[in-house]
């Protein structure tokens, strides 16, 4: 039977230097067709295995070329590329990405870790997590083990968690303003309205509650990076700069 959500985290490992790679390809005109071509068959990772390097290539091309529009594109890749980018940042906004494209990290994400972080608890188990892979994702348990050591690999390079063989422990995470900056940015570019932004469980994937996100949309309003006012269900939320000029404002 096949999984009931779409994931690639069993193949999933820390890919900051892997993005970086692709998005230079990005860089030099490459389309997706032709960075996937290139991952197969040029293999400049050295992987094990046609077959391997194909699930691979899947996985990050469709996440992270064919997964932002044309206009979003070439702004993710540059701030990949940037050195002036702190690397904490861009793992940040990679971890919001591969929330938003990979239904099993969501659910890992907004469900168990979410709600532990929250409560304040020290740690979860693993075998929770293994368990929420396995229920709500269809997997076997050898799937779902291998599945939730690859979203852990990656996570715990943001900081917010640190995994051990039985739990994993919660660690005080509070996001970079401008990884906040960037998702909120990407979302602008997706058109939706003010008040569906701030609903929108992106924030959440950096594990910001409400009143997290508030007071750092406040602070990015003070900042002259975006125009922010909210009264009830009125909302007014837009950006003050141009998408195009983020990657060099966010610099670091």
């Amino acid at each position: 039977m096949p999984p009931f959500l779409k994931t690639h985290m069993n193949r999933a490992f820390d890919h900051l230097d892997t993005v970086i790679y692709v998005m230079n390809e990005v860089q030099k005109g490459k389309n997706a067709k032709e960075i996937k071509r290139h991952l197969v068959e040029d293999d400049p990772f050295s992987h094990r295995s046609r077959e391997y390097r194909s699930v691979v290539s899947n996985w990050l091309v469709s996440d992270f070329v064919t997964g932002f529009s044309a206009k979003a594109l070439p702004i993710f890749a540059k701030m990949m590329v940037s050195e002036r980018t702190s690397s904490q940042l861009k793992r940040e906004i990679l971890f919001w990405k591969t929330c938003e494209r990979d239904a099993l990290a969501r659910e890992l994400t907004l469900g168990p870790i979410y709600t532990a972080y929250h409560a304040h608890e020290p740690n979860i188990s693993t075998d929770a997590l293994i368990d929420v892979a396995i229920t709500k994702g269809g997997l076997s348990q050898t799937t779902a083990w291998r599945c939730v050591s690859g979203f852990l690999s990656i996570a715990a390079n943001v900081g917010f968690l640190s995994p051990t063989e039985k739990i994993v422990n919660l660690n005080y995470f509070r996001p970079k303003q401008n990884a906040v900056a960037a998702v909120l940015f990407f979302l602008f570019d997706s058109g939706l309205p003010p008040v569906q932004i701030l609903r929108a469980p992106d924030f959440k994937y950096l594990l910001l509650d409400d009143n997290a996100l508030l007071s750092i949309l406040s602070d990015l309003r003070s900042a002259g990076v975006i125009a922010f006012a909210s009264a009830g269900n009125v909302v007014r939320l837009e950006p003050k700069i141009p998408f195009e000029v983020m990657p060099d404002a966010f610099e670091e």
